[in-house]
């Protein structure tokens, strides 16, 4: 039984492999638009996202919501961004991220709680259909500098998202109808 899987395996990776390969019929990648939950999002928010060059690296803004958990938690608005690095290929690329976001929600008494913020890095995956839907995940380690004694500053780091992509437009696009 377990030659038979280990054949079935061996025989789909070249059409697993090819399905990776580049399709020049997609445009390049413009803008992404995602919401969601994550650091990157800034908790509870929206993300924008573009890309440069080859499509290879995105600069990203996030902005979002930390409701409060305690009584004495902070709440409030909250921002991220940062930089992706991504994988080629037109629908599945993993991405590698680095950013600076909300990390921690320190509790004090009489309102003296505050949010940190500190540098981060992700390792995640996107996935864009050829009609412009989007989903990201993504999990990763950030550290937030002033922490109180309590913890270490170290804290998780992850994402979730759904949203929509766009594509430049082609040359042949741009130019005026006869």
């Amino acid at each position: 039984m377990r030659w038979a899987i280990l054949l079935v395996i061996l025989h789909s990776l070249p059409v697993l492999l090819s399905a990776q390969e580049s399709s020049r019929a997609l445009l390049p990648r413009s803008v992404t638009v995602t919401v969601g939950v994550g650091n990157a999002m800034g908790w509870f928010g929206a993300q924008g996202e573009h890309y440069l060059g080859d499509e290879r690296v995105s600069l990203f803004v996030g902005l979002g919501y930390t409701p409060r958990f305690d009584q004495n938690d902070a709440r409030g608005l909250t921002f991220a961004g940062g930089l992706r690095g991504f994988t080629g290929g037109d629908k599945h690329r993993a991405f590698l991220e680095g950013s600076v976001s909300q990390l921690f929600v320190e509790s004090g008494p009489l309102g003296s709680s505050r949010r940190l913020y500190g540098p981060g890095v992700q390792a995640g995956y996107q996935f864009v259909a050829p009609g412009g839907f989007t989903i990201m995940a993504s999990l990763g380690l950030g550290y937030a500098p002033g922490v109180s004694r309590r913890v270490d500053g170290w804290a998780g780091l992850l994402g979730l998202a759904a949203g929509y992509t766009w594509r430049r437009m082609s040359q042949r696009d741009l130019r005026p109808m006869r």
